[in-house]
């Protein structure tokens, strides 16, 4: 594993303000405008993340390749 550096440290804290902040914006949007309750956006959500990791398990991703050389 690689030593965590101050710019690593740094752009793991901006990407986590940034989730920190799209999810708000999406949470006002989904609730606020199309009056979706807190509920059907979470089990949205879990949907979604269960067809990402289902995509990814068929995909192949991490298996181990062997090198080209």
């Amino acid at each position: 594993m690689p030593k965590l550096a101050p710019k690593t440290i740094g752009l793991i804290a901006a990407a986590g303000f940034a989730a920190i902040v799209v999810a708000g914006l999406l949470s006002m949007i989904t609730s606020t405008t199309l009056g979706f309750s807190g509920e059907a956006v979470r089990e949205g959500a879990l949907n979604v993340v269960s067809l990402v990791v289902a995509f990814l398990l068929v995909a192949g991703i991490g298996r181990q390749q062997k090198d080209k050389s």
